[in-house]
């Protein structure tokens, strides 16, 4: 009798737990969300398979809860819509907010003067920031010279700018657009041929606001408070190694892990190992240890430099080759002015 008992009493409470919650409930303020303990653990990373992703950094408690990415991109990136899809749906995914600069927000003319490109950038962040718990810069090509000229013009950490990342980035200016600015010198009254002529080449203008800038600019140090990296591939032939010299600032040059890669000036906007590492500062807010064992390490110091002596080969045969048409164009189009004597045919 007292088993049977037992037993019916304990049925009893069970059934009665649910009515019990509810009252507890009633007298309680909303349960707290649990505590996030961290990732898992995993085995060591490398360049082949993707990071960890971790948890994104809270943002203060009484702040906005939100992050936002605004991203940068290089010369005549205007004219391409698509440029930072990849990547873009990759953030998305994460749950970060992402612009675009001059396209989503903004002014930017890729082609006009890179300070006031760099004055638009700054005020954009300065506006957006105020609705977001951090912002993180992320740029490619020139892109990284207009954020580099926007923190030498004042943008900084207390404008809420917590990271920034930036690809393929020539912090020291482009040898290519000292050499376009230099053999364009030497052409002296066929300036305006050589340019053009160059343009019908390459379907880009050698002599505009951006391209002068790029032959100017020089590294500058990097702003305090701001968690900055470089990255880069070995394969790309645009930005040599001296042009993305950075002092003071965390750089990795990676090797290309796909075909889209090879290209790499172009192909770091397809590359999962650049997003990876990117997505891994903005989440820490850290420049993430460097993985890659010392193969790939040495190979990356091994075909960068074949590349960059390879590619300013190229550059130096394409002056050459505009030069001669420009001049070629300049006196052709002398010859055909009309003579100061009558024609012996008339």
């Amino acid at each position: 009798m007292r088993m049977r008992a037992l037993i019916g009493a304990t049925l009893l409470a069970w059934a009665a737990l649910p009515a019990l919650a509810l009252v507890a409930l009633a007298d309680e303020d909303p349960p707290i969300p649990p505590v996030d303990a961290g990732p898992p653990l995993r085995p060591p990373l490398t360049v082949l398979r993707p990071v960890e992703r971790a948890p994104s950094v809270a943002a203060p408690p009484n702040g906005p809860q939100k992050e936002l990415i605004v991203l940068v991109g290089g010369f005549a990136s205007e004219e391409d819509p698509h440029v930072f899809d990849a990547f873009r749906d990759r953030a998305k995914g994460d749950g970060y907010d992402v612009v675009e600069f001059g396209r989503d927000v903004g002014t930017y003319d890729t082609f006009g003067a890179i300070d006031t490109s760099a004055v638009q950038l700054r005020d954009t962040v300065r506006t957006l920031s105020k609705g977001y718990g951090a912002v993180h810069l992320v740029t490619h090509s020139m892109g990284g010279n207009v954020a580099d000229r926007a923190f030498d013009l004042g943008l900084s950490s207390s404008d809420g700018v917590t990271t920034y990342v930036a690809w393929a980035a020539p912090h020291d200016g482009v040898h290519a657009a000292r050499a376009a600015q230099s053999w364009l010198a030497r052409s002296g009254a066929a300036r305006e041929d050589t340019r053009a002529f160059t343009n019908a080449l390459v379907r880009r203008d050698p002599d505009v606001a951006a391209v002068r800038d790029m032959a100017q600019l020089r590294a500058s140090a990097p702003p305090p408070g701001v968690v900055r990296l470089d990255l880069r591939l070995a394969t790309d032939g645009l930005v040599s190694t001296a042009d993305a010299r950075d002092p003071g600032v965390a750089s990795r040059v990676l090797l290309p892990m796909s075909r889209v890669e090879v290209e790499g000036h172009g192909g770091i906007l397809k590359s999962e190992q650049t997003f990876d590492l990117t997505m891994a500062t903005i989440r820490s807010r850290a420049v993430p240890r460097d993985e890659r064992g010392l193969a790939l390490r040495a190979a990356s110091d091994v075909v960068a430099p074949i590349v960059d002596l390879g590619a300013q080969i190229g550059l130096t045969a394409l002056c050459v080759v505009c030069f001669i048409g420009g001049i070629g164009v300049f006196v052709g189009r002398k010859l055909r002015r009309p003579r100061p004597w009558p024609s012996l045919s008339a």
